[in-house]
């Protein structure tokens, strides 16, 4: 397998405070790699770091071979970078649909994604014209997975989907990124439960005060 994004010695401050330090990262492609740790060991500004969303440096921030360092966050978008955050980033009084379609406004063209969100999730073509505020907690989560593959991504960077939900949705969910991953997007996701983490990863990094501090703590994951 390539090497699809490789992040070596990421560090990251806001104000005067140090959220991360030397953040060592690989994913290649067809894989799916777990960041786990306990609330506020760094997971989720690691992935808004790579994402672009925080003003990160790296001594190598590569993705597809390409340096991330200088590129805003709608150009690592184009490069087929997605990240689908757990708060769920959507425009409330507007539909599911037209939620989703926002969600392609760099890829106008790409008609056909639509349609693969909504094989991927029924339920969001069944309340297609309904505002985004009248879904539930977990239907919203599943609306802000289907928003971040309207770009066509090749690695998704996904943000804790478990938080929130009940023990039945997210196996219903996890169900779905098994589905994103069996198409050929490689994954980078953060997760608290490490039960769940350990059903869907191959590989880990465990998290603790803006550091990795170990590597493969779930074991390895032969299902996938």
């Amino acid at each position: 397998m390539g090497e699809m994004l490789r992040v070596e010695d990421l560090g990251l401050r806001v104000d005067r405070s140090q959220i991360l330090t030397d953040i060592n990262i690989k994913v290649s492609e067809r894989e799916i790699v777990a960041l786990v740790g306990e609330n506020g060991s760094g997971k989720t500004m690691t992935l808004r770091s790579l994402a672009g969303l925080e003003r990160a440096v790296a001594d190598k921030m590569n993705f597809k071979g390409r340096s991330l360092a200088e590129l805003p966050a709608h150009d690592r978008v184009k490069l087929g970078l997605s990240y689908c955050p757990s708060e769920s980033h959507l425009f409330p009084q507007m539909s599911v649909r037209e939620n989703l379609e926002l969600g392609k406004y760099l890829y106008p063209e790409e008609v056909e994604r639509l349609g693969e969100a909504f094989e991927l999730f029924p339920l969001l073509k069944e309340k297609g014209g309904q505002k985004a505020t009248t879904l539930s907690g977990g239907e919203r989560h599943m609306l802000a997975l289907g928003k971040s593959l309207m770009t066509n991504p090749e690695l998704l960077l996904l943000d804790e989907f478990s938080l929130g939900l009940a023990q039945e949705v997210v196996l219903e969910f996890s169900q779905k990124v098994k589905k994103i991953y069996d198409s050929g997007v490689s994954i980078l996701f953060v997760e608290q439960n490490f039960q769940l983490a350990a059903e869907l990863a191959q590989r880990d990094y465990y998290m603790a005060e803006g550091r990795i501090v170990d590597k493969n703590v779930l074991g390895s994951n032969e299902l996938l």
